[in-house]
């Protein structure tokens, strides 16, 4: 948690004392969820949304506040198989839901027409979990939380101008999340700590009046 403070405190004290600032906006993303990290195999690709709010310091230099939702569904048959590898019996369905909520900077290529941007985000990631089913012998399972924990994002996108305020927007981020572990049962255990996302969506841009 600390790291994440130290990240987003000197951006916030940039934003107080900029004066060029040329605009702001929105945006929001369909979105592709692709668990990477530990026991990926674990998981089916999700899908979610996130959504942007963000405001120019410079013309090629933006912060934004990223939220939004995602999901991935566990992977019943690789779950269960490994049980069935060691000897045991078991039934485990559900899923689990990420909500972040980010800071975002980035740093854009210089307008008109299409943009390239790079961006580094940090903040919270609260997991919803929802787990149930049996354990090998047919004990129940119940696994229903929230957690939040520190998490980066390295990515970046293209945006392709439709309008003079609105654009298509591409991009690609890559999650990194202090491990989290949703289930564990003789050594068994159900984890994440990275993923990708693939989204396509659009942007919306308001020119600031220059004084």
């Amino acid at each position: 948690m600390r790291k994440v403070f130290l990240f987003i405190i000197p951006f916030l004290l940039f934003t107080e004392i900029s004066i060029s600032q040329t605009g702001y906006g929105s945006e929001v993303n369909a979105d592709i969820f692709i668990p990477i990290g530990k026991n990926a195999n674990y998981y089916n690709i999700g899908f979610g949304a996130l959504a942007g709010f963000y405001y120019d310091l410079s013309e090629n230099f933006r912060m934004a506040l990223v939220l939004g939702y995602l999901y991935s569904g566990l992977n019943k048959s690789n779950v269960n198989n490994d049980f069935a590898n060691s000897g045991q019996t078991a039934d485990v369905k559900g899923g689990v839901g990420v909500i972040p909520a980010l800071i975002s900077v980035r740093l854009l290529s210089p307008g008109p027409g299409m943009r390239f941007y790079g961006m580094i985000e940090g903040g919270l990631y609260t997991y919803s979990t929802s787990i149930s089913g049996t354990y090998p012998g047919g004990a129940p399972i119940d696994e229903s939380e929230f957690r939040s924990e520190p998490g980066f994002v390295f990515g970046g996108g293209v945006l392709f101008p439709l309008k003079e305020e609105l654009s298509l927007d591409v991009n690609v981020r890559y999650h990194w999340v202090q491990d989290s572990e949703y289930l564990d049962y003789q050594g068994t255990a159900i984890a994440n700590s990275q993923a990708i996302t693939f989204g396509v969506g659009v942007n919306w841009f308001f020119h600031l009046e220059q004084k």
